[in-house]
């Protein structure tokens, strides 16, 4: 059986190689996804605690933190004084919603 996070982080890491961009994830946005699918959720520790045990979350997540995670991608980092701030990743995930919806 295929771990619900692990597969989780693989689709938004194929989602963002496609699209060449970064994957940043809260913890409340990768447990919404998780939750949705009737997944248990996961927070800092828990997943703190299974990335000393599981060496596929090393190969698939490039740093975390208490706010969330960054899923290993192909694209390159953005430096700080280019980085275009945290609402242009909420203006883009609202047009591409918007445009779903339509």
């Amino acid at each position: 059986m295929v771990d619900p996070l692990v597969m989780l982080l693989r689709d938004l890491q194929s989602a963002a190689n496609r699209q060449h961009i970064q994957s940043p994830m809260t913890w409340r946005a990768i447990n919404q996804a998780l939750s949705s699918q009737g997944n248990p959720e996961i927070g800092y520790d828990e997943f703190a605690a299974r990335w000393d045990k599981e060496p596929m979350l090393k190969q698939l997540v490039d740093r975390f933190d208490g706010h969330g995670l960054v899923v290993k991608t192909k694209a390159k980092e953005v430096p700080a004084h280019g980085h275009k701030g945290p609402d242009a990743m909420g203006q883009m995930a609202k047009r591409a919603t918007d445009k779903a919806f339509k």
